[in-house]
């Protein structure tokens, strides 16, 4: 079954980022909907979404799941209410999102209506803008450095960066973003060519891109478990299809095997 979207987080992007130096190309929007549809369960902007989350993360909610529990939230919420339209939604959560951001705690005690206020507030464009602004520095910066460090040049090797610094951190401890980077380079002692015509720089060796690519999605696999594997599964379906650079229109399976149509 294939299915076709519009493509509504685009437009949000572009518009919180049109006042912005920022050239965010459609191979980095398509990068963006892919992790939505992931955290989220399907596509759309999901900015209103709030729910227990499965793991650690308290509540998670927006677009990214950002939770209550891992500070990304709290920082939502504080951005939002330096905005104009603020009302003082979260006046009554600030102290408890501070400290369970600071703490890592998990813990909804203390976060009655939370969901509410938050699903209240996705009517409002700031709580749009605050969202995306927070996922841009927190996320996508610090992810697309690496990008640059191996001097990645495919839009699938940005994107799985970005999903990687969600998924598991934008950190360098082991099992985040940066750690894995740095087991996957670990595996490089030489040369290894390739067919994608294009490579990676890696201990100074030159490193086909999407070996190097396969290579990072199995250690990301095997640090997390088969918890990952449907979204693995849809960046390996891409680079199956030699898509590399997102060209569109992007063919990606959902966790039900759903082949969803990308395009800007």
């Amino acid at each position: 079954m294939k299915l076709t979207v519009a493509m509504g987080l685009l437009a949000l992007l572009s518009s919180v980022l049109a006042d912005t130096n920022t050239t965010f190309t459609c191979s980095d929007f398509i990068a963006w909907e892919i992790v939505n549809l992931f955290q989220s369960g399907s596509l759309g902007s999901h900015t209103a979404r709030c729910a227990k989350d499965s793991g650690e993360g308290g509540y998670a909610s927006g677009f990214i799941n950002f939770g209550t529990a891992y500070g990304d939230a709290f920082q939502v919420v504080q951005d939002f209410s330096k905005t104009e339209n603020y009302s003082g939604e979260f006046d009554k959560y600030m102290d408890v999102l501070e400290n369970y951001a600071k703490t890592g705690n998990s813990s909804t005690e203390g976060l009655d209506g939370y969901c509410e206020a938050w699903e209240k507030s996705s009517l409002n464009s700031d709580f749009y803008q605050s969202q995306v602004s927070v996922a841009w520095s927190e996320y996508n910066v610090p992810s697309q450095k690496y990008a640059k460090e191996l001097n990645a040049q495919f839009g699938i090797t940005r994107a799985v960066l970005y999903d990687t610094a969600i998924t598991n951190g934008p950190g360098d401890s082991s099992g985040s973003l940066g750690g894995l980077v740095e087991s996957t380079n670990k595996q490089f002692s030489k040369d290894k060519p390739g067919d994608s015509e294009s490579s990676v720089s890696v201990n100074g060796y030159k490193v086909d891109e999407i070996v190097w690519l396969k290579k990072f999605l199995g250690i990301r696999l095997k640090k997390n478990g088969s918890s990952d594997k449907d979204s693995i599964d849809a960046y390996l379906y891409i680079i199956e299809k030699q898509n590399y650079d997102l060209k569109p229109p992007v063919e990606i399976p959902d966790a039900n095997g759903t082949i969803h149509t990308l395009d800007c």
